[in-house]
């Protein structure tokens, strides 16, 4: 007993000695993931900024996307538990030979390298990277007509958090290959060069993850707001709090009358009143729900 009470004191020690390089590499993770979220934030709305390099709120944008990836944790456990027991019941029935020679073609290392550098390509071409043809979406005509499926989820919004989960789920394939293939001796120079890829591509996923969050999810609900600046709002004017800069706040102004949008950024100084009056989720209210 007092061995391992020693050895656990032994253990929290180092922990301790530890914490500040956790906290250090924690931190630089949590502001790059945020950098990426928030400049393709930006971007996908079409508004520029008096940002730098270095600012906090890449910080607290990153802590937002880390909080928002382990609450879709849940979703994938419980989408994932019926589809496992529906191939484990159809991988019992098969006959004993069936499911050794299934076992033996499907994990067979250069195969299993070969399925996931498949996979993480189609998903990277065809899903992952769709996010980049949405772009100024704030003063746009019209909402891009491809890709249709995305521009669907975006308006309607329910399904939202079960695309970003089946994203999150997606990149775990590869990763979790790459980790059954760890102690799988290397074939060659053609099989180190199959999982080089692979690792290289489930880095591009996880990379993807929070630019899609960025375009996709982050704030795309905005303050309605009553005044700008020091006027009140005119007749068939609406206005929507879009970025609160450090040198100017930027309005999202619909002019119902003149059917027109515009960015407005005005200096701090001049916004003497900001009278929140509701928050909308703008692109059904600016192009309509579906």
């Amino acid at each position: 007993m007092s061995d391992l009470l020693q050895k656990l004191n032994e253990n929290i020690k180092s922990l301790g000695g530890d914490w500040g390089k956790y906290t250090v590499v924690g931190s630089f993770l949590l502001y790059v993931v945020g950098y990426l979220t928030l400049r393709f934030h930006l971007t996908a709305i079409g508004i520029g900024t008096d940002l730098a390099v270095l600012d906090e709120r890449y910080l607290f944008t990153g802590a937002r996307f880390l909080v928002y990836l382990v609450s879709s944790v849940p979703n994938i456990v419980l989408a994932g538990l019926p589809l496992a027991a529906l191939a484990w019941g159809v991988y019992r029935l098969l006959p004993e030979r069936a499911r050794a020679s299934v076992c033996a073609w499907v994990l067979r290392p250069a195969r299993l390298t070969l399925l996931g550098i498949l996979f993480a390509v189609l998903m990277i071409q065809f899903v992952m990277r769709q996010c980049f043809f949405l772009s100024d979406l704030l003063l746009a005509r019209s909402l891009p007509a491809e890709p249709a499926w995305l521009v669907e989820l975006m308006l309607d919004g329910r399904f939202m958090p079960l695309y970003f989960s089946a994203l999150v789920a997606a990149c775990a394939v590869p990763i979790a290959i790459l980790s059954a293939l760890r102690n799988a001796p290397v074939g060659g120079s053609g099989d180190a060069l199959g999982r080089g890829l692979l690792a290289f591509l489930a880095a591009v996923q996880v990379l993807l993850l929070p630019i899609n969050y960025g375009v996709l999810i982050a704030d795309k609900t905005l303050a309605r707001v009553a005044w700008l600046g020091d006027r009140a709002l005119k007749e068939g004017e609406e206005a929507w709090l879009v970025w609160e800069g450090k040198e100017g706040v930027t309005f999202l102004v619909r002019d119902g009358a003149l059917k027109r949008r515009s960015l407005l950024t005005l200096q701090r100084s001049k916004v003497e009143k900001l009278e929140i009056v509701g928050f909308d989720r703008i692109l059904p209210t600016l192009f309509g729900a579906k």
